[in-house]
């Protein structure tokens, strides 16, 4: 009797934890801090339905994070990240800002709207 309590208790403490914000979850899953913004400048640009012909590719510099696209028009989509979380965006396309704010911003709105 003892054993299955504890087995119980186990079962609750693992789905207490797993209750946890789901964004926590995608960076691990997501392999690394470029997919987030990478992610978060591809929400931005989809949500703003911006057509795409290349889409942005990101890449590490030294202050964080640059991603760069272009739209079919010929325009140039520019993503700048900083490379720490929660990676403040700047995207723009031919030097317009079309968003500010933060990767963790888009990615928490991309989950909400998919409950």
């Amino acid at each position: 009797m003892r054993h299955l309590g504890l087995v119980l208790a186990t079962v609750a403490g693992g789905l207490l934890l797993s209750a946890c914000s789901q964004i926590d979850s995608l960076t691990p899953v997501g392999g690394a801090a470029v997919t987030s913004v990478r992610n978060a400048t591809n929400d931005v640009l989809v949500d703003q339905q911006v057509s795409i012909l290349v889409a942005p590719v990101c890449t590490e510099v030294d202050s964080g994070f640059t991603c760069t696209g272009s739209t079919t028009d010929g325009r140039e989509i520019l993503t700048k990240a900083g490379g720490t979380s929660p990676y403040e965006l700047t995207i723009s396309i031919d030097g317009e800002v079309i968003y500010t704010g933060t990767a963790k911003e888009v990615l928490e709105a991309a989950v909400l709207e998919s409950s």
